[in-house]
């Protein structure tokens, strides 16, 4: 389980958390860390849907790395438009989820749009 405590954190701006068999769901408190720059949370167990971003939150965040896990769903709008492609352009370069098919009649674990998720993997 992810403590949402970490998100409390004003200063915050690394957490790797990736590859520690974590198991729950994303915590909707990833919005409350003023200065998070990068989330690596690729190679757990976390399952459900990704939160959506609170509106002016997460303005600093560059890297979300989500892949290899049992996350379902589609990316959520609000995380689509902190990259930095988008407009206004946000500051997220690189955003990586399990949004690839293992073939054209599997159906991809995220849904993400065109131009969101910069790195598809098959989860």
């Amino acid at each position: 389980v992810i403590p949402t405590s970490f998100f409390s954190l004003p200063d915050l701006k690394i957490l790797y958390l990736n590859n520690n068999n974590l198991i729950g769901s994303i915590p909707p408190e990833i919005s409350n860390a003023p200065a998070l720059r990068d989330l690596y949370l690729n190679g757990n167990l976390l399952s459900g849907v990704i939160p959506e971003v609170l509106p002016g939150a997460l303005l600093t965040l560059e890297d979300l790395l989500l892949s290899f896990n049992d996350l379902t769903g589609t990316m959520p709008s609000s995380i689509c438009a902190l990259r930095s492609n988008s407009f206004p352009p946000g500051n997220l370069i690189s955003l990586h989820a399990d949004c690839a098919s293992l073939s054209s009649a599997n159906m991809p674990e995220i849904t993400c749009v065109a131009g969101c998720c910069t790195k598809c993997s098959h989860g």
